[in-house]
């Protein structure tokens, strides 16, 4: 059989259901469901996908996967976008003006983009089913559930496990980068990170007679402290890394001396060893100083550094670039540092080499720019169809790429990854 080079305008493309893009993203918007809970965004997936004709699985607890079949032999590429919202309250403004439309319910919100992302990928898949006769080889559409709680990683990277594929493509909306602005760049993108939830326990008593208690304040604030010292102290300063206490609960009332303290937060870092000797400080510093304090001290989550790192390959960001360069022109191309978040889409790059591109949607004269996860969160319009190109042009590009792509998929399977990087409590049975 003879191949044919599949060519497409794909700006036209994108532009030609701007429409359709959009009005999926505002119904969407209007209608957020939170993770695991997403009944009637999978509907509407799945109803879209019907009409197009494209034949789709639902993976229970996991999401949605649409297969695109090309009439001609090749690769398998993965397109990857997240169904669920927030749950927070949305407020009505951006930071300049009303927003075009709001969340329906005060319990839920996509303030992290979401929305976009799931009609996106959905009008990228329009476009690419239209053409199916000159793909080569296979698209499988990936509709991840409850990414923001890590609820539907494990299941529907599991299944993707099983079905196997050359590489991966994400987008992630981006409210710090000028709107008609893409970053592909190669290496870390976002962070890896660990979580501690730690019990201190000392010894209550009388606020009139501290002396005769051990109070597991005083020791939280000598750790803290510490905590705070370890960035200078004893970590390399050329690695980045941010640490933060999250949560603390102590105490029933103002004349009583505890009995214990709860504190919980997390850790993100760019690079392997940065993370394992924090993590490793961590517990040497919460070990000496309670032996000051004369404090015990119990993991309800033990520090374990990942290696979960979302990170776009080389041979993949090169792909990438010129796949936007080539869509939308080179003056696109966006330089941005990494994301200190933590997202799960470094768990499907450990199988699949794959690219997160970071689509700019900051646009001040409309009051778009709030910081991600803010209730003045919003998203400029004009950048979805710019996400759907690009995504249109390196799946093609992708798809026809004969050059080898260097990479090596981790040996261990779904399960064994998930516990060894301390994230056993995500494996659904």
């Amino acid at each position: 059989m003879t191949t044919i080079e599949f060519e497409l305008n794909a700006l036209k493309a994108a532009e030609e259901i701007e429409g359709y893009v959009i009005n999926i993203r505002r119904d969407l918007h209007k209608h957020p469901e939170i993770g695991l809970q997403e009944i009637r965004t999978i509907k509407v997936v799945t109803e879209e996908l019907t009409k197009m004709g494209i034949d789709y699985e639902i993976v229970p607890n996991g999401g949605i996967i649409g297969f695109i079949h090309g009439e001609q032999p090749g690769k398998t590429l993965i397109l990857r976008a997240d169904l669920d919202a927030l749950p927070m309250k949305e407020n009505e403004n951006n930071l300049k003006m009303k927003k075009i439309v709001v969340s329906n319910t005060s319990q839920a919100a996509h303030t992290c983009g979401h929305d976009g992302h799931t009609a996106m990928l959905l009008g990228a898949a329009k476009i690419l089913v239209q053409h199916k006769d000159k793909v080569k080889g296979k698209v499988l559409l990936a509709f991840e559930q409850g990414e923001e709680m890590g609820g539907g990683i494990y299941n529907l990277l599991t299944r993707l496990y099983e079905l196997g594929a050359d590489g991966i493509w994400g987008i992630h909306l981006k409210s710090d980068i000028p709107t008609g602005k893409i970053s592909v760049e190669p290496g870390p993108r976002m962070a890896a990170s660990f979580s501690f939830n730690v019990l201190l326990k000392g010894k209550s008593g009388h606020g009139s007679r501290p002396d005769l208690s051990v109070a597991p304040l005083d020791c939280f604030t000598d750790f803290y402290s510490n905590l705070k010292a370890m960035r200078i102290n004893t970590l390399d300063p050329f690695k980045t890394i941010t640490y933060s206490i999250g949560m603390i609960h102590s105490g029933s009332a103002v004349n009583i001396i505890p009995e214990s303290l709860q504190f919980s937060g997390t850790a993100r870092y760019l690079d392997d060893d940065q993370g394992s000797h924090a993590a490793s400080e961590f517990k040497r510093i919460l070990e000496k100083v309670c032996d000051l304090h004369r404090c015990t001290y119990e993991f309800i989550t033990e520090p374990i550094e990942s290696d979960l790192f979302v990170y776009n390959q080389n041979d993949c960001a090169h792909i990438a670039s010129l796949a936007v360069e080539k869509a939308l022109g080179v003056n696109t191309l966006y330089s941005s540092p990494a994301w200190m978040g933590s997202e799960s889409f470094a768990f499907y790059e450990k199988y699949f080499p794959g690219v997160f591109a970071f689509v700019g949607i900051k646009n001040l004269e409309k009051g778009v720019g709030a910081e991600h996860h803010n209730d003045f969160f919003d998203l400029d319009e004009d950048a979805l169809k710019l996400g759907v190109a690009s995504t249109v042009q390196y799946t093609i590009d992708f798809l026809n790429n004969e050059h080898q792509i260097v990479f090596a998929a981790d040996k261990r399977d779904v399960k064994s990854l998930f516990i060894d990087n301390g994230f056993a409590q995500l494996i659904k049975q």
